[in-house]
């Protein structure tokens, strides 16, 4: 498995690639139609100028993206599978990828919003719960996960 980085010929793909893990979980069908404007808007040529994503590869197959981004904290700002790579182990080899990467950066830690789907996948990755803050999408609270990278 790697990490290539994204350009702008990979913009189409990020927002298909997140919809489509998104997607995997039980989530209305309203709700996903508002996720596929949120992340269409966000994924663009400014994103990738400010962030450090990367296309996700398995045996030259994208299997899903991730993006780590430095604005007010060092954050994993996306980090989606392709649904049919979840469970797979491919998420831990990807996580372990992006702190790597992180740690490369030399970024001291990691904030994540995680999913509510995904928050018990980032505590086994020994991510800790230090808050909640509110969906940019819907009316709930996403947990705010910490990783520290020391």
């Amino acid at each position: 498995m790697k990490l290539v980085p994204a350009c702008r010929e990979d913009l189409p793909l990020l927002p298909s690639i997140a919809l489509r893990s998104k997607s995997h979980w039980d989530y209305p069908q309203d709700f996903l139609d508002k996720c596929k404007i949120f992340f269409e808007e966000e994924f663009t040529e400014e994103y990738l100028k400010e962030s450090h994503t990367f296309l996700i590869k398995q045996d030259e197959e994208v299997i899903g993206m991730g993006s780590l981004l430095w604005k007010e904290v060092p954050m994993i700002d996306n980090f989606w599978l392709l649904p049919e790579n979840i469970g797979k182990g491919y998420g831990k080899q990807a996580f372990d990828l992006l702190l790597t990467e992180a740690r490369t950066l030399g970024w001291p830690n990691l904030t994540a919003i995680a999913d509510i789907y995904a928050e018990g996948f980032y505590k086994a990755m020994g991510a800790k719960r230090v808050g909640e803050v509110p969906s940019e999408v819907q009316d709930r609270m996403l947990p705010k996960m910490f990783i520290d990278l020391s």
